[in-house]
């Protein structure tokens, strides 16, 4: 088991970044069909893999990888491998969420740079990874449930029954994990993943897939960062043009 005391970063500079320009790079190939991203890739890569970081405020999700698969009881972030029949890149993704965590991606708000790559197999049958991760944003019926009411309104003869639905928020929004993959998830926070644990009692320190698995985390919080920055700032920009129209 790796730790990450060996990585050089702090939680004050994941968590505080320093606000860079345009921090969300262009994904040309996002929407291209598997066939032709592979195409657009430096040579030697067979396979694509993805993935998708999913936030709630400033807590990342991760499932725990299932006793009976490889890496039993490692984490990770949700994804998989991208198939032919998905008709671009961006459909892997959402179908890979769906599949894993029962959440349904509203887009992909960035590409987490740069992708990293990994081999399986041996021999005549070894195969050759590209994966791609990506920063996505889920649904709002996610994050709400819809309750419903039924009562009797009324007195005498003039009864009848009356239904009223509530719509109430889901914090953070709720996860059906895909039982013969993986066995757990947890949100979780930058500084819980520089310092290799997370906050559950009797529970030792996490395993990753991965040194590459845990630089992309990182980089995903920090993306993560911008984001929010850049749509405060959006927010802040509409507030001002509403209240001139008034």
């Amino acid at each position: 088991m790796f730790r990450l005391k060996s990585l050089d970063a702090t939680p004050a500079a994941i968590i505080n970044p320093a606000l860079k320009p345009n921090p969300i790079p262009g994904m040309p190939l996002v929407e291209c069909s598997l066939a032709e991203f592979i195409a657009g890739q430096p040579k030697g890569f067979t396979h694509v893999a993805v993935s998708a970081a999913v936030f709630h405020e400033d807590r990342l999700l991760l499932v725990q990888r299932a006793e009976s698969d490889s890496y039993p009881g490692h984490w990770e972030l949700p994804g998989g491998s991208a198939d032919p029949s998905d008709k671009s890149i961006s459909e892997s993704v959402a179908r890979e969420l769906f599949e894993e965590t029962g959440l349904r991606m509203k887009r992909i708000l960035t590409e987490i740079l740069p992708p990293t790559t990994f081999s399986t197999g041996w021999g005549k049958r070894q195969k050759t990874w590209l994966k791609v991760n990506f920063v996505v944003e889920v649904t709002a019926e996610d994050k709400a449930r819809v309750e419903h009411e039924v009562k009797m309104q009324g007195s005498g003869s003039g009864q009848e029954l009356v239904r009223k639905d509530s719509v109430i928020a889901v914090d953070p929004p709720a996860i059906k994990l895909h039982d013969k993959e993986h066995q757990k998830y947890q949100w979780i926070s930058a500084e819980e993943v520089i310092k290799n644990r997370v906050a559950m009692p009797g529970e030792g320190a996490m395993e990753f897939i991965s040194m590459d698995s845990v630089s992309v985390m990182l980089e995903a919080f920090r993306l993560n960062k911008h984001i929010q920055k850049a749509q405060a700032i959006e927010a802040l920009q509409e507030a001002g043009t509403e209240d001139g129209k008034a």
